[in-house]
């Protein structure tokens, strides 16, 4: 079986990371198949989402330190080359991040240390009522990577993003939601469900301006807003140009839904 399973369901895609056996910890191919499967998904016009999930009972549980341990040659190990400023699992998190398609990820168990931080790359979690969260790199004598150390201060604001490293303890999921680590917990056999529903959701809006919105979200994390206002108004004049404008003020007038699907 690969290591990430691919798959369609519409107009969205959906990516399961496949090493049930290791927690779906980063060794093996996974992260090069991740990264494969994300920028097929962004290069396909088909595909308007990208929903990831994981297999048994964990979303990502990091490095596979089973294998680092033993000092057995695997794919992991490419992440402490000197010569790499960021390593594979940093591309990784900069392929989700500028993916340009709404990335959701269906948080269906463990999610810890660096899967963690691959986590909170995405535009948005669902997490099932088995989720567990924990940045748990103080545990192992090692400092926040795979861009945690950026993005939780984000989700959770600073003082609570310092307590969750230094304590290292484990969020269940309820907690992980008034945190705003997730934004939903459902009841752990809907996960998928839930998950697809918000992926059709997206799939069925009209792709110029989705992209621009998630664009406009990311951008507003480093900018000022004089420069977020220039950034808004270039994407402003952008859609106004787009047929899919067109489309959206006619389906107004005429009091119907409006058809995205033929752009």
């Amino acid at each position: 079986m690969p290591d990430v399973i691919v798959e369609r369901a519409g107009g969205v895609l959906v990516l399961t990371l496949n090493r049930p056996e290791r927690m779906n910890s980063m060794g093996g191919t996974l992260l090069p198949d991740l990264n494969a499967a994300i920028l097929e998904g962004r290069a396909d016009d088909r595909v308007r989402a990208i929903v990831v999930t994981g297999a048994g009972r964990a979303w990502c549980a990091g490095a596979d330190l089973q294998a680092m341990g033993s000092g057995a040659p695997n794919e992991n190990s490419k992440r402490w080359n000197a010569l790499d400023p960021i390593g594979e699992v940093g591309r990784t998190v900069l392929n989700i991040r500028y993916a340009d398609k709404p990335m959701i990820a269906a948080v269906n168990g463990v999610t810890v240390g660096g899967g963690f931080g691959l986590c909170s790359a995405f535009d948005i979690r669902i997490a099932n009522d088995q989720a567990r969260f924990s940045t748990v790199f103080i545990k192992r004598a090692l400092a926040p990577d795979c861009g945690l150390s950026w993005f939780l201060p984000r989700l959770v604001g600073p003082e609570r993003a310092a307590e969750l490293f230094f304590s290292g303890r484990m969020v269940d999921a309820n907690e992980a939601k008034e945190l705003g680590i997730v934004s939903k917990v459902v009841p752990h056999d809907s996960l998928m469900d839930a998950a697809l529903e918000l992926g059709n959701t997206i799939a069925n809006s009209p792709p110029s301006a989705m992209v621009l919105t998630r664009r406009a979200i990311h951008n507003s994390l480093t900018a000022t807003l004089e420069s977020q206002l220039e950034f808004e108004w270039v994407n402003q004049k952008s859609c106004l140009r787009a047929p899919e404008f067109q489309e959206g003020v006619k389906s107004f007038l005429e009091k119907r839904e409006p058809d995205w699907s033929k752009f």
